[in-house]
């Protein structure tokens, strides 16, 4: 008895490993892809069922299809309303694992698939392209996964001689509606704890191929699977905005609810409209008969739940959102100063990951412009009062630190997921821009503190020299300007204006020192106003030479 719980709980674990390694491959591979459709995805919700279907179905994983989508809830990128019809989509494509497993898993013999698969895919990871590589880990999880639900499945055959497996199984079977609602339920914590409905779709579909559960306790079980699942997303959440939060709760709702009324006409009418549409005879008292035809029932019993829940709350997208809205109140107020579009969960799409960062830098980069633009403010306008420009400044310097420091951290973990060549480089130039990004503001700051010592001393530029400051101010603007159009791009050769830009803030500061050493020896200022006028000139000088080293990361020069 102990091996076989053994063999079946290693069956178990290959097949979700197996699952997690062709799940990630195919996401890496086909990541970009995946990236660009579901931006594409409009307001129409017809449109955005069908992107949830599709990519769910590619990647085999609603829980990675939702996850995905509250990264881009968070992002801004998809609202509420629009995620609610890709999380309908996502529920009908996960069913297609069903199908494979019902088509592929039980009627052929799986090690003819799963160990051909395993060193195919082995082999291939061997060669140096990171697509085919992915490629490679798909083959791989695919021959593993299969592995794994053959030995569940030989194992279990093993216990059909077993009085204690089959007194549990008969207790729990869903022959009133209260036994049902506890066999749902049953597969609600199963899928929780395992966080996999397809590895739970795979362990009922196996039960009941080897006679240990009927077709309605395994209909039962595929609910209580659809609820489970939610989990995920759930968890995912946590920590996110409000919208977020409220898209994962969106998911739980539209199976939840569907199961609620799919229960009422479970066997007088869902179940037995399965069996009239699906050939074979799942309830035949002979297992040879049964098991040939119990898989595709259970398979298009799922399918059939998610495409008819679909249709029946598709009219109701608003509401369902209203609802989760309602389950989570408030508003999504974000705060400024900490990560706004990055989640606390970092998603197997690497290119997910990235863009999210991305957009973190352009909003960092947003900053500096306010607090640069602000300091240029006080300098033209000397004669106002400080304190209020001050401490915006002070509070813009600290959001920046925080940002460069969490947007760091956060790219170095995504770093230590498997990244493409090109993913490594957009990642190292991202890093480049904070750091620059963030050292343009600790010169803004610098400035600040030279402007309030000059007011503190009560010292005056002359006209001359202010008009010189103000001269730099701008062209180092002009630099800030250029590098802020293309902030999150890294093949974008700008280097011709940055390069004339740069030498003239160059040419300035040596007019500049000239000029403030010509009214020393003739005595239109002192020495305490030279050393912060000096002072000021070269901070405004590395401010430029920062702005320089992004354009380099932006065209492409900068070498990681």
């Amino acid at each position: 008895m102990m091996n076989i719980t053994f063999s079946v709980l290693g069956g178990l674990g290959l097949f979700l490993y197996g699952m997690k390694i062709m799940s990630e491959g195919l996401q890496s591979a086909t990541g970009e892809g995946l990236k660009n459709i579901l931006w594409k995805a409009t307001n129409n919700r017809f449109k955005g069922v069908l992107t949830g279907f599709g990519i769910t179905a590619v990647i085999q994983s609603s829980s990675a299809t939702t996850v995905m989508l509250v990264s881009f809830v968070s992002a801004g990128l998809i609202g509420l309303t629009q995620a609610t019809g890709i999380v309908f989509g996502a529920n009908i494509g996960t069913s297609v694992t069903g199908w494979i497993v019902a088509i592929v898993g039980f009627k052929f013999k799986i090690n003819m698939l799963s160990l051909p698969a395993i060193a195919l895919g082995f082999f291939i990871r061997f060669v140096d392209n990171d697509k085919i590589k992915s490629w490679g880990d798909f083959m791989l999880g695919f021959g593993i996964l299969f592995l794994g639900l053959g030995i569940m499945s030989d194992s279990v055959k093993d216990l059909r001689g077993s009085e204690l497996i089959t007194s549990f199984m008969a207790t729990y079977k869903a022959t009133s509606i209260w036994s049902t609602l506890l066999v749902v339920i049953i597969g609600t914590v199963i899928t929780m704890v395992i966080q996999s409905s397809s590895a739970t779709m795979a362990m009922t579909m196996t039960l009941a191929f080897n006679g240990f559960i009927d077709f309605y306790t395994a209909a039962a079980l595929i609910l209580g699977e659809n609820i489970g699942t939610t989990i995920t997303a759930n968890i995912a959440a946590i920590g996110s905005p409000i919208n977020a939060r409220r898209t994962a709760r969106v998911h739980f709702l539209f199976n939840f609810l569907g199961v609620l009324w799919i229960l009422i006409i479970f066997k007088s009418f869902f179940v037995p409209a399965i069996d009239w549409l699906i050939p074979g005879d799942p309830f035949s008292p002979d297992l040879a008969v049964r098991s040939v035809a119990i898989a595709t029932h259970m398979a298009a019993f799922h399918t059939g739940f998610n495409l008819i829940n679909t249709i029946v709350f598709l009219p109701f997208v608003k509401q369902l959102a209203m609802l989760a809205t309602w389950m989570v109140p408030g508003e999504d107020k974000k705060t400024e100063a900490h990560l706004m579009y990055i989640t606390t969960n970092i998603v197997a799409i690497p290119s997910i990951n990235l863009n999210q960062a991305s957009l973190e830098v352009e909003r960092m980069k947003d900053f500096v412009n306010t607090m640069y633009n602000l300091v240029v403010e006080v300098i033209k306008s000397p004669d106002k009062k400080l304190g209020k420009k001050i401490e915006e400044i002070q509070t813009l310097e600290n959001q920046i630190d925080l940002l460069e420091r969490e947007i760091s951290t956060f790219l170095v973990k995504v770093s230590r997921d498997h990244l493409s060549k090109d993913q490594s480089n957009e990642l190292n130039s991202m890093l480049q821009k904070v750091s620059d990004l963030e050292s343009i503001g600790d010169e803004c700051e610098s400035i600040m503190k030279l402007i309030r010592r000059k007011y503190d001393y009560k010292l005056e530029f002359s006209e001359e020299g202010t008009k010189e400051i103000i001269e730099t101010a701008d062209k180092v603007q002009e630099f800030l300007d250029l590098i802020s159009q293309h902030i999150v791009s890294n093949n974008t050769d700008i280097m011709l204006q940055a390069e004339i830009i740069e030498n003239r803030v160059d040419e300035l500061k040596r007019e500049l020192r000239n000029q403030h050493i010509k009214r020393l020896n003739a005595n239109d200022c002192n020495v305490d106003q030279g050393i912060i006028f000096i002072d000021m000139v070269s901070c405004f000088e590395k401010i430029g030479d920062h702005a320089y080293s992004i354009a380099e990361t932006i065209s492409g020069r900068t070498k990681f």
